[in-house]
């Protein structure tokens, strides 16, 4: 059962859990692009280098380079400090567009806003909102727009694009894509309705995801900007299109980002309020090799490649899986993996799409916080490049998860029904 749950990790899809501290630790790497003049009354000086990786070596020292996880926060400027800038000076800019293309949605910005390609594009709007990015969006209706379908945008909305590039564009004018592995997660602080953050790949990784997007979901706050955390093993495939949904291995798909992307569902008749106020690299605590304990003997440990908070697993957060809803994703998510067909068929689009409508509720419990100060490894790097759980996580999701089986088994035969009903299709 337990490694059926760990493989739905690792495809970041399922039971999030709160972890339990604000504080975090430094997290190494640049954050610097070119060029970000601007009136935020910034300090030209030392400079953000813009090499990933550089720690405070002798050349980092003689290049006067400061170092920081941020990308974005209120003295960040105008863009996107994203450190893998290719030299085009093109990267970190932001880009607002709507999806579908002609949807009728109004962005209402508390400043002066251009179309273009540019980073000042919306300067007078991050400089209205104290260094972030904020505004409404409206999904327009009414006799204003002879062709708007009022029942079909009722029915899904539209959708509002906030993206920026990592490298920037090539001699070609096109979007360059990086490897963003070693960026391990990314942190972020909004305040807002729904979000749903994605990362943009390039066209060969997008072409085998298909409608699939390798995604997380950020939960509505609006009584104060909300600070989540989340490792590359949080995200997703999450699907919101008809079509083919493709699943690659997730090295594939990090391997080859352009960039990320927020997502904003634009309500009717109604304003979504949105900040995007700081963006950062995840802070995967580092922890010593000294004393691991991997489940495999003969594992070698090189390295913690997650970690958890033992408070994430403690029995006073068992009681949200009592809710139906939660119970029966709970148990469908424990037959997915196994009840997927080797080919594309009708079976597998229905599993996949129930899937996607229980996600909601599996997720409910929460969003991950900032790491706690005293970590304790998930998975650790051998050697031989083979990966091991830790003897503390076995022992604790154990017990944690048998509690959960246990008090969800009575949704187990209608978890079992929605599979039969995909598989006689």
């Amino acid at each position: 059962m337990n490694n059926k749950i760990y493989s739905l990790m690792a495809l970041g899809a399922i039971l999030f859990a709160a972890a339990c501290s604000d504080n975090v630790s430094p997290i190494s790497g640049s954050t610097s692009v070119p060029n970000m003049d601007n009136n935020l009354n910034i300090p030209q000086s030392p400079v953000l280098c813009s090499v990933i990786g550089v720690t405070d070596s002798l050349e980092a020292r003689e290049k006067g380079c400061i170092w920081s996880p941020e990308m974005w926060g209120p003295t960040s400027g105008y863009r996107v400090r994203t450190g893998y800038d290719n030299g085009s000076n093109t990267s970190g800019i932001w880009i607002v567009s709507t999806y579908p293309e002609n949807a009728y949605v109004d962005m209402i910005w508390p400043g002066n806003a251009t179309a273009e390609y540019d980073s000042l594009a919306l300067a007078d709007v991050i400089d209205k909102c104290g260094g972030s990015l904020c505004g409404k969006a409206l999904l327009k209706g009414g006799n204003s727009i002879p062709e708007y379908n009022h029942e079909y945008y009722q029915k899904i909305g539209g959708y509002v694009y906030f993206d920026f590039y990592l490298a920037g564009k090539n001699a070609s004018g096109e979007f360059e894509s990086v490897d963003v592995r070693n960026m391990e997660g990314v942190c972020v602080s909004y305040w807002g309705s729904f979000f749903e953050l994605q990362l943009i790949t390039d066209d060969s990784v997008a072409a085998q995801l298909g409608s699939a997007k390798f995604a997380i979901s950020l939960f509505g706050t609006y009584s104060d900007v909300r600070n989540v955390c989340y490792s590359w093993n949080d995200f997703g495939f999450i699907s919101r299109e008809s079509g083919k949904i493709g699943m690659l291995p997730k090295e594939d798909v990090l391997s080859h980002v352009k960039g990320i992307r927020f997502v904003l569902s634009a309500a009717y008749e109604k304003q979504e309020e949105f900040k995007i106020a700081g963006i950062s690299r995840y802070n995967a605590s580092r922890i010593s090799t000294n004393n691991l304990h991997p489940v495999i003997t003969d594992c070698e440990p090189v390295f913690v490649e997650k970690s958890f908070c033992e408070c994430e697993y403690s029995d006073d957060r068992i009681h949200i899986y009592t809710e139906d809803s939660v119970a029966i994703g709970y148990q469908f998510s424990l037959r997915f993996m196994d009840a997927l067909v080797s080919s594309d068929s009708a079976a597998n689009d229905c599993l996949n799409r129930t899937f996607d409508n229980l996600m909601p509720y599996i997720v409910k419990p929460g969003s991950r916080e900032k790491p706690c100060d005293n970590p304790l490894p998930v998975f650790i790097r051998c050697s031989d490049g083979t990966v091991s759980e830790s003897v503390e996580f076995k022992e604790v999701s154990t017990g944690y998860y048998s509690k959960i089986d246990s008090l969800t088994q009575d949704a187990a035969p209608i978890a079992d029904s929605l599979i039969a009903h995909c598989l006689s299709l």
